[in-house]
């Protein structure tokens, strides 16, 4: 009689065991730093512009440096960025005048206290275009490209805004 009990227990904790759901695992998979990262506009000057003369309801504005990922990221994610061919500023010829136009991402914040990111194109001391997303103060970078300067917003998706001249101005596409 105890043997048949023993077998139902055995049973019993033999079913208990099956019909528990697995332990969930405490790795995580971690989004790529590039989609979480978020910066601050923290001066009313980047890359010697104000930020008023990008926009005049902007107040903040900081463009966007290698050194600003320093301590926030891997060293070795660094690493990688500066080889990836991406880079917070360019220069190119766009427009084929023969002088070439500096490019440069960053992050703002207009006087109502609204946050986004930016591309400013300047020549000759002065910004002659911007375009701007609103609502993120995250990552972005721009890549040459043939004819054209690529705005990024992330580094592993296939998505980009291009940034060509159109015979009378810089357009966003």
């Amino acid at each position: 009689m105890w043997t048949g009990k023993w077998v139902a227990v055995a049973v019993a904790l033999a079913m208990l065991g099956c019909s528990q759901e697995p332990e969930p695992t405490t790795s995580a998979p971690l989004a790529a730093w590039w989609v979480d990262i978020q910066f601050q506009p923290g001066a009313t000057k980047a890359s010697e512009f104000d930020a008023r003369s990008v926009d005049q309801n902007w107040k903040r504005i900081s463009a966007l440096e290698v050194d600003m990922l320093k301590g926030r990221i891997p060293d070795e994610e660094i690493k990688k960025f500066r080889k990836s061919g991406f880079s917070f500023s360019l220069r190119s010829d766009l427009d084929g005048d023969g002088a070439r136009e500096d490019f440069f991402v960053g992050v703002y914040e207009t006087n109502e206290g609204e946050v986004g990111r930016f591309v400013a194109i300047a020549r000759n001391g002065r910004i002659v275009r911007h375009f701007d997303e609103s609502g993120n103060g995250g990552f972005s970078a721009l890549l040459q490209g043939d004819r054209e300067v690529r705005w990024y917003k992330c580094m592993e998706c296939e998505s980009f805004d291009s940034i060509r001249w159109s015979g009378t101005g810089f357009t966003l596409e």
